[in-house]
This record gives structure tokens, sequence and C-alpha cells, in this order.
């Protein structure tokens, strides 16, 4: 036997190694967007028909942190707790990264003199994480990428941070009903979040509710992000009769194969998708690999800065050098980012907030 359980119960698992394979697929999903066209398209969309690398890298973060999530409130039991560490998570690259935008990216590449643009209300105003973060407010500076194909966004993969935010709404409310504590619970608070997707909140300019128009999918998508992470929800909570087998995924791709023409190809993708994420993150076979460091969610958030900077430079270039070129300069951003940034706020966060060691042993006894 081979339940998600065991996977999730012990660092024995590829998890990192998926985060970066996903990191890396929206960075090279990117490259077409960015680039001038240079004759070739993503390969993965015209063979599918749907979605390219880029969206299949955002599937796979959602389908990891509805799981990760979930297992850290049903951990901690405790909404404080929850909270101090999504944030510790989250917003300290975001915050990073907004300096490095304002005060590196932005004097190189403005357009505006260096005076004009510190004196411009717009470049102070990326300083607002919160913005960031929970309203979907991108960055822009000015004068920064104005003639770039993708014009003046400095950072694109920011609007997947207040949906991610609202999913860890979700797990926080249904974890403080008590719902996360076992499998049928977690099932109501899959069809509450469901419920909550359906119905459409904008915080801008007014709070406003709605139902959703499910005609309309983010840009370059066929599907939304949402549903993964709740479908994440969904396998954490029936963990235990999960079980993830590399023939079960391989006989899975076959099905779609088989129908990759009809109406239901995309659903039987899907299937596949998530099933062959799972078996990544969790099969013995891949375990060399898994990075010892989680570069994953640097090489999202400076992947697209760099991009744009050779973009900037080079317009013409082809996105295959493209990416070749911006490779080591991304990498060296999500590596200082992580030793300098992430990782001392995760420790510092965790060790805040460690348990006593009776209750600790009282949880593990548990």
């Amino acid at each position: 036997m081979n339940p998600l359980s065991h996977a999730l119960s012990r660092n024995g698992n590829n998890f990192d190694l998926v985060r970066l394979f996903a990191a890396i697929a929206v960075v090279y999903g990117h490259s077409y967007m960015v680039q001038l066209p240079d004759g070739s398209t993503d390969w993965v969309e015209a063979a599918l028909g749907f979605d390219g690398f880029g969206a299949l890298g955002v599937y796979a973060f959602f389908l990891m942190s509805g799981m990760l999530v979930t297992a850290s409130f049903d951990r901690q039991r405790s909404a404080s707790r929850f909270v101090a560490l999504r944030i510790a998570r989250i917003w300290p690259a975001v915050a990073g990264a907004s300096l490095v935008a304002i005060f590196l990216i932005g004097p190189l590449f403005t357009t505006l003199p260096l005076r004009e643009y510190f004196a411009s209300g717009a470049t102070w105003a990326n300083l607002d994480n919160f913005s960031t973060i929970v309203l979907k407010a991108g960055w822009v500076l000015p004068g920064v990428f104005e003639h770039n194909r993708f014009v003046n966004d400095v950072c694109a993969p920011l609007w997947t941070l207040p949906l991610e935010v609202r999913c860890y709404l979700i797990v926080l409310l249904t974890g403080m009903m008590g719902l996360l504590s076992n499998r049928w619970g977690v099932l109501l608070a899959v069809a509450l979040a469901l419920a909550a997707f359906v119905l459409r909140v904008h915080l801008t300019p007014h709070l406003q509710a709605g139902l959703r128009d499910f005609a309309e999918k983010p840009g370059g998508y066929s599907f939304w992000p949402e549903p993964f992470f709740f479908v994440g929800m969904l396998l954490y909570g029936w963990r235990e009769r999960f079980e993830v087998y590399g023939l079960a995924a391989l006989g899975l791709v076959m099905v779609f194969l088989v129908f990759r023409d009809t109406a239901g190809a995309q659903p039987l993708f899907y299937l596949a998708f998530v099933y062959g994420v799972l078996w990544i993150g969790t099969t013995p076979l891949l375990r060399r690999f898994v990075p010892r460091n989680d570069y994953s969610y640097g090489i999202y958030l400076y992947g697209f800065m760099v991009q744009q900077c050779v973009a900037s430079i080079a317009p013409h270039l082809g996105h295959q050098a493209a990416v070749l070129i911006g490779a080591p300069f991304i990498l060296l951003c999500a590596a200082l980012s992580w030793r300098y940034v992430e990782r001392p706020v995760l420790v510092w966060c965790r060790r805040r907030l460690a348990r006593r060691p009776d209750s600790l042993g009282a949880a593990v006894a548990g």
C-alpha cells in the first residue's frame, strides 16, 4: 500500500521538487509572452489545445498548496499560529522583491531621470505590499518596461497571490469551524469553498458580490487555479484512503491520449495531471533529486522581472536563448531571497511559535 498519508506524515516526499518544476514551468511559459514572436509556440499548449507550461505550473502550485496548507492548520490547531506562518511564508519575499524592483530594476531601466523617478508617487506605491498580496495590485514603475511587449508590468505572477490568500482564508474559516479534523468535515469544507468560488467577491473599488461568470477565465488559461487548491484540501482530508501508484498514473495518461479528441479531453487531462503531480511528489524514484533549499517561490517572483529585463535589452532574442540568459540571474535572486529573507523569517517564526515539550508530546501521542 502507498497511501498519500505516508508522504504527508514525514519528510519522505518530493514536494519541494514538484514546486521547483512548477516554478520553472511558469518561467518557461512566460518566455513565449515576454519576447517578441520568433515563430515558435508553447509546445505543451500546441499539443493539448488549451493550457501551456505557465498554466500547468500555477495549477501544480495551487494543488500542492491546498494539501500542505490544510495540513498546516490541522497540525497547528490554532488560528493565530496558522496566520503567522502564512504571513511569514508569503509577505517577506514579496517585500524583498518590491525593494529590488524599486531600487535596482527601476533605476536601471526607467526612461525617466532618476530624480523624477524617485519623486514619483507611483514608484513608492509599490511598497504597499498589502495591496499587492490582498487586492491584486501589480507593480508598475514609472518609465520602466514601457516599450516591452508586456508593457510596464514588472511582476505579472503577482496576480495569483490574492487568489492564494483567499484560499488560505477558506482554510482558516473552515478550520476554525472544526471541519478539517476528519475526512467528512474536509468534504464539507470543500463544498463551502466551491460555493465561495461560485460567489465572486470584489473588494475594490467597493465591496461587491455576485455569481461568477464562468466564461471569464484568467488570461492565457483555460481553467482556474482555485479548484486545484480545493482538490488539494480534499486529498489531505482523504489521505489515508488515497493511494498513489505509478501504473495508475500511466493508465490515466493513456486514457487521456485515447480520448484527447473528444469533449471530455480537458477534464480527463486534469485528472491525469493531478494524479501525475502526486506521483512525482511521492515516488521514491525521484527522492535523490529533491533540492535541499526551496527556491521555488523566489523563482516565481523574480523570474518575470529578470525576463522583462532581458526583453528590454534584447526584444528580438529567441525565447529559448532569453531563458538561458536569464536563468542564472533568476536562480541567483531566488537563492539570495531564500538565504537572507525567506528562510530566516520562517525559522524565526517557527521558533517563536514552537510548542512547549509537554504539549508537543501530547500532540504526537494523539
